[in-house]
């Protein structure tokens, strides 16, 4: 059977409440207890002095997941040393982020407005994604103030004017689109115009950067029109430039070795019998591989000018 304290702890990839992002992580903490049937110790019914010693332990697990899923400053908002219950941490967290009350509401639309747009690809990227989860607590918490167009729209040129000197741009599209099709798009809508040019951007920058790697390649230094140069890499005695005559006696050493390698590698000078397929001119000593084979009487010279007998032939 699962030891459920523990696979609630395996669980990764859940970020931590950080006041921004009270919904998704309000939706991990009521799925991931959930799966593992532990969603009840959520609720403030339990009877603690009537619990046997495993259900206490699985409470106490549910609280402590609770509380290594908040950053340092709601740890120190929400909890109190001398209350390990999850169900009352859960409801007084809920009451601070998900609290009707026009103080809350105005607690978060100065949140939404306190939040940046940088230039940088990394940190706009960030800065939409908790503008996007602060106006979603929004609109749970006070739906009447989306009713309509006026608020929405409101936010809409808000964002536009928020928006980094990089993306002006998208501004000036998104007016132009305005004034061309008389309509004012959502803020969902120019996210999604900075998202496609935070791509654009990207993309630019990882050609520029591989354009600079390769102007940035130092240039092979030859020598040219009978000259030497200096910064070439072999000494002014080698020079084929200087010395033609040298450029033939190298390629000659340099073929001599290839087929001396070439020969220490394939080691065709074999003890067992050679079998030459006749059609494709496979060389092998492993008579197996061949369909059909004969007697042969012949000699097989090899390139490093030593011969061996060729008992047999044969075809695939």
């Amino acid at each position: 059977m699962e030891n459920t304290s523990t696979s609630l702890f395996e669980v990764k990839n859940i970020e931590k409440l950080n006041g921004n992002n009270f919904l998704p992580w309000q939706r991990s903490m009521i799925a991931t207890p959930g799966m593992r049937n532990l969603e009840g110790f959520l609720e403030e019914t339990t009877i603690e002095d009537k619990e046997d010693s495993g259900i206490k332990r699985q409470r106490q697990t549910v609280y402590y997941f609770i509380v290594g899923h908040l950053d340092s400053e709601n740890y120190d908002k929400f909890v109190v040393d001398e209350d390990k219950h999850p169900g009352r941490l859960w409801r007084t967290i809920k009451e601070h982020y998900a609290s009707t009350s026009a103080e809350n509401i105005a607690t978060h639309f100065g949140k939404l407005f306190s939040i940046k747009f940088p230039s940088s690809s990394s940190g706009l990227s960030e800065a939409i994604s908790s503008f996007r989860s602060t106006l979603k607590l929004l609109r749970s918490l006070s739906p009447q103030l989306f009713m309509g167009d006026i608020m929405p729209q409101v936010l809409a040129f808000y964002v536009l004017r928020m928006l980094p000197e990089p993306c002006r741009h998208v501004f000036t599209a998104v007016f132009h689109s305005i004034k061309v099709l008389t309509k004012i798009p959502t803020v969902e809508e120019v996210f999604k115009e900075v998202e496609l040019d935070i791509v654009r951007r990207i993309d630019n920058d990882d050609e520029s950067n591989l354009a600079l790697k390769v102007s940035a390649k130092p240039k092979r230094q030859l020598c040219s029109r009978g000259k030497h140069n200096p910064l070439a890499p072999h000494l002014e005695s080698e020079c084929f430039q200087l010395y033609p005559e040298k450029h033939d006696a190298y390629h000659k050493r340099r073929n001599h070795h290839e087929v001396g390698t070439a020969l220490s590698v394939c080691n065709l000078v074999s003890s067992l019998p050679i079998l030459d397929s006749g059609t494709s001119n496979t060389i092998t000593p492993f008579k197996q591989l061949f369909l059909q084979t004969r007697a042969s009487e012949e000699r097989l010279q090899a390139a490093n000018g030593s011969d061996m007998n060729v008992l047999a032939e044969g075809t695939f």
